[in-house]
C-alpha cells in the first residue's frame, strides 16, 4: 500500500505569514501573538483602518451580502465589515491557523463586530472552494501582492464572484512606472555584483516582467499601477475607481499612500 504524505505535507508547509514574521522580524512577536497589541498596531500605530474608511461601503454592500475577506490575517477587516447590517456572511480566509483560531475571535470582539457573521477558513488564494458566482463582494487588504501569480489569483476571484459583483483591493501601495523600473534596475545590479563576487545568498529578490519579488522572506511583490490595471482587465474586472487614501501605512510616516482599487465583475 502507498503511504500518502501529501495532505500532511501541505498542512505542515502551508505558507503562514505570522510564522514568517516571527522568524525574520522578531520585533513583531508582541503584536502577532496578542490580539490587543495586534489591533493597536494596525489601527493606532498604522492607518490601515482609517484608509479603508474612505471607501463608501454602502455602495458595495447590498442587503444580504456574502463577502470573502481574502488574506484576512487577524480579522480586523472582517470585524469592521461585520458591523454593517447589510452584510449576511463574511468568509474570512487566511493560511494561518493561529490567526484564525486564536486571534480573530478576540479581534472581532474588540472591533465591536458581529462574530456570528464571520466564518473562518484556513486556505490559500487559489483554488477557492466556492461554487461559481457564489459571492457578492471580495475584499483583500494588503494581501494580493503576496500571490504567487497575480492574474491567476484574480481569475479565480472572478470565477467565484457574481457578475456585477465587486472586488475591492485595499491598502496596496503600487509603485509608479519609473519607480518600478528603478527598483528592478537596483536589484539587478546587486544580483550581478553578488554573482560576480560569488556572494552566496539562500534567498534573494527576484526580478521578472510579471512582478518584482521585493521581499522573499514574506513573499512581497511590487507591481506598478499600470500592471495592476492590466491584470484586473485581463481577469474580467472593470476598474471603477482608483482611490488614493492620502494616508501612509505608518501614522506620521513619509511612505507612499495606501491605495484602493474598486472593481466590478464584468
Amino acid at each position: 500500500m502507498i503511504k500518502n504524505w501529501i495532505h500532511e505535507q501541505v498542512d505542515r508547509n502551508i505558507a503562514q505569514f505570522d510564522k514568517a514574521m516571527e522568524t525574520h522580524y522578531p520585533e513583531s512577536r508582541s503584536y502577532v501573538r496578542d490580539p490587543v497589541a495586534h489591533l493597536s498596531r494596525l489601527c493606532d500605530q498604522c492607518n490601515y483602518l482609517e484608509a479603508v474608511k474612505v471607501v463608501d461601503w454602502q455602495k458595495y454592500l447590498g442587503q444580504g451580502s456574502a463577502v470573502l475577506d481574502l488574506g484576512c490575517g487577524g480579522g480586523w477587516l472582517s470585524g469592521y465589515l461585520s458591523t454593517f447590517d447589510s452584510v449576511r456572511t463574511i468568509y474570512a480566509l487566511d493560511s494561518s491557523k493561529h490567526y484564525l483560531s486564536e486571534m480573530m475571535p478576540r479581534v472581532v470582539e474588540l472591533m465591536g463586530g458581529r462574530p456570528e457573521k464571520v466564518q473562518p477558513i484556513e486556505g490559500l488564494f487559489s483554488p477557492l472552494l466556492f461554487p461559481d458566482g457564489h459571492l457578492d463582494v471580495v475584499v483583500a487588504a494588503s494581501a494580493l501582492h503576496h500571490a504567487d501569480n497575480l492574474e491567476s489569483a484574480l481569475k479565480e476571484i472572478r470565477r467565484v464572484v457574481k457578475k456585477d459583483g465587486w472586488l475591492l483591493l485595499l491598502n496596496e501601495a503600487p509603485t509608479s512606472r519609473f519607480g518600478h523600473v528603478y527598483l528592478i534596475a537596483k536589484s539587478t545590479l546587486k544580483t550581478l555584483i553578488r554573482s560576480t563576487l560569488q556572494m552566496y545568498k539562500p534567498v534573494s529578490q527576484a526580478v521578472s516582467s510579471s512582478g518584482f519579488l521585493s521581499n522573499p522572506l514574506l513573499g512581497d511583490r511590487e507591481y506598478p499601477t499600470w500592471y495592476w490595471e492590466e491584470a484586473l482587465k485581463r481577469s474580467g474586472f472593470e476598474l471603477v475607481q482608483h482611490i488614493d487614501s492620502g494616508l501612509p501605512a505608518i501614522k506620521g510616516g513619509r511612505g507612499p499612500s495606501l491605495e484602493h482599487f474598486v472593481c466590478k465583475a464584468c
